[in-house]
Formats: C-alpha cells, structure tokens, sequence
C-alpha cells in the first residue's frame, strides 16, 4: 500500500502553512517569502542542502520575513484570504506552479511581488531579499534593480 509522505521545508526554520503566515505577515507588517516544494523533488533537497543551509540566509530570510511553506502535493487544507477553504494542491495549481521549487515574495501589505522558479544560488536569494525588504520594488523594477547589483 503506498503512504505519502509529506514534503518538509529546510531544517531550522520557522516555515509556516500559507494561511498562518498571511495571519502573522499582516499582524507584524512584514513581507512574504513563500517556498513551493513537494515531496521527492532533487531540486528542493539540492537548495536544502546547499543554499537553505548557509546561516547568514537563514538569519535574513528569518529576521526579514515571515515564512510560508506550500508543498504542491499535499491534501491539507488552507483557508484564503477571500474565506474560501482549499487543499494546498489546489492552490498550487491555481497559482500556476508548473515546477518545484518555486518561491514567490510578497510585500508587507501582501501582494504578490514576483516569483522564482527552480534552484537560485544564496546570491541570487540574499539579492531578492533586499530588494524586498529594503522597498527598492517600490520604486525600481526588479531585473533593473539586478542589473545594477
């Protein structure tokens, strides 16, 4: 008989579900990092493993934003913004998460600022971080703002 296992965030940080960290995100007034993984996926343990890993991320990531984890496979249920109930498969698929990882940032006031999908190295992390955290989406575009880096 298969059993499924359920996909897990990187080890030491306080990764909450999608509808906890929306809760705690408006309460402290702080952007968003949300983290798409699944069960299985090389790519997710690969970033675990070597990017997820480095403590200087781990303090930024963790100081800097509130923290959701969605796994793309998982039957549990998350409630929306709007009052509506879902799996977080559901909402996977209707964010049009086609490939694990994916990470998507949102601003203090919860919208959605842009997303990444696949393996992004602690650089490319730390520098997305940044321009949240310090506003620069506020005022520059974001490939600009890289550009410039």
């Amino acid at each position: 008989m298969y059993q499924y296992v359920l996909a897990a965030p990187p080890e030491q940080y306080d990764f909450l579900p999608f509808d906890q960290a929306l809760k705690q995100s408006a309460q402290d007034n702080k952007p968003l990092f949300l983290y798409f993984g699944r069960y299985g996926c090389n790519t997710c343990r690969k970033m675990h493993k070597e990017v997820f890993s480095n403590p200087a991320l781990r303090q930024n990531l963790s100081e800097q934003f509130v923290l959701a984890y969605v796994d793309t496979e998982s039957g549990n249920r998350i409630l929306l913004p709007n009052g509506e109930r879902t799996t977080e498969m559901q909402f996977a698929s209707r964010s049009r998460i086609l490939g694990t990882p994916t990470f998507i940032y949102f601003s203090e006031d919860q919208k959605p600022l842009f997303t990444k999908a696949g393996f992004q190295t602690i650089s490319q992390i730390q520098q997305y971080n940044d321009f949240v955290s310090q506003g620069h989406y506020k005022t520059t575009a974001l490939k600009q703002y890289l550009s410039n880096q």
